[in-house]
């Protein structure tokens, strides 16, 4: 039997069984129970997050043998074929590669015609923004008044990009990107499924890299398990992902915090040497600042780090002031564009943290005009430390 990919093997069979589309599943679920679906609905949001998979769920819903119903069998005919793509009365159709005005011309004479089977006829066009002028012109009469027995649905990634005369006709939904928590539960969900062991730290990376996207999440897992087994390490994880170790980020995080310019200079000089990416190691950076800024301000740290992650960022950001933490992710943030187009990447990395050292304040400005105080009062203040730091305490909070 040939592989199922986790994206399919793993997609959705029940509304309740979607993530972070609660709001979409709650409007779609209550239309239902009270007889109010739309004759067209559009799918809006970025990629992978479960527009084809909803509508997929819609149809189903309507033409269960039990329906309409929010939860459909799924073991009646008309629930197994729309899952397995075969029905004759739900038609998905590509909007890439039938996107002219012949296509839509045949859709509109097509339905005229009762289903063959089941409930309705209905229509999912994946990708509508990538139809024709002329074919949104010649689907515009037939999608504001269609037949009773006919339900359009149509997904996009780029919703911006359909006519205002289309988009008065359907009924809209926003898909938002899943939320790095919910993808990470779900993942070792799936990842105890498959009997495989993937620490935290691993799945974590992996959520980072997919950008609220669950199916590319799964197929980043998917060739995880390829490339490094049933049992890959973290560093073999981020090597496949072409990301930085944490624990090298960590550090270098932690050597501009206590303005150690040597530790910086090293670590550069050791990553340069393996052929690391500076402009994705200055991201990766920028985002390791981010939580400690994130767990300076809140007490904690971010949900979607692993516990290993949460317990150093906490610990370092304690330790660290806050508007130091701002002004060096302000630096290191600013820098990667600009370490991306440098004829000489390490020079432009190396001075960005070098900058970033130097300029972050060294203290909080309570502590800067306490001090001026005691100066025009003439009390003798405590002298910097060697390089530039600061002896007075943390900025609490």
């Amino acid at each position: 039997m040939s592989y199922t990919v986790l994206a399919r093997k793993y997609r959705p069979q029940a509304f309740e069984e979607m993530t972070g589309q609660e709001h979409v599943v709650r409007t779609v679920e209550n239309a239902i129970k009270l007889d109010r679906v739309a004759h067209a609905y559009l799918f809006a949001g970025p990629r992978g997050v479960g527009k084809t998979t909803a509508a997929r769920l819609l149809a189903r819903a309507l033409n269960c043998e039990k329906g309409p119903t929010a939860n459909p069998c799924g073991a009646c005919r008309a629930c197994t074929e729309i899952r397995d793509g075969i029905s004759t009365d739900v038609q998905e159709i590509d909007g890439a590669s039938n996107n002219g005005v012949e296509n839509v011309r045949e859709i509109r004479e097509n339905a005229k015609y009762q289903p063959q089977r089941d409930r309705y006829k209905i229509y999912i066009i994946d990708e509508v923004h990538m139809l024709s002028g002329a074919a949104f012109n010649a689907l515009l009469k037939t999608l504001e008044e269609p037949p009773g027995h006919v339900k359009f649905i149509f997904a996009t990634t780029e919703a911006h990009k359909l006519p205002d005369t289309i988009l008065s006709r359907c009924q809209r939904h926003n898909f938002r990107r899943i939320s790095q928590a919910s993808m990470l539960k779900r993942l070792k969900e799936i990842a105890q499924a498959e009997q495989v062991k993937v620490s935290e730290s691993a799945l974590s990376l992996i959520v980072r890299q997919s950008e609220g996207g669950m199916r590319d999440a799964l197929s980043l897992l998917d060739q995880i398990l390829s490339a490094c087994g049933n049992e890959p390490k973290d560093e073999d994880v981020a090597e496949t992902l072409g990301t930085i170790d944490r624990t090298v980020v960590h550090g270098i995080a932690k050597a501009l915090v206590t303005r150690d310019a040597a530790i910086v200079l090293k670590h550069t000089e050791e990553l340069w040497n393996r052929g690391v990416d500076l402009r994705r190691l200055a991201e990766e950076l920028a985002w390791w600042l981010r939580h400690l800024f994130v767990a300076r301000a809140t007490g904690a740290a971010p949900d979607e780090l692993a516990d290993t992650d949460r317990e150093a960022v906490v610990a370092l950001a304690r330790d660290a002031d806050a508007a130091q933490l701002a002004r060096l992710f302000d630096v290191v943030h600013t820098g990667v564009w600009e370490i991306a187009r440098a004829p000489q990447p390490r020079l432009a990395f190396e001075m960005t943290l070098l900058k970033a050292l130097h300029l972050a304040p060294a203290a909080s400005i309570p502590e800067l005009v306490a001090r001026v105080e005691r100066l025009a009062s003439g009390q003798p203040v405590a002298a910097g430390a060697p390089g530039g730091r600061s002896t007075s305490a943390p900025f609490r909070a």
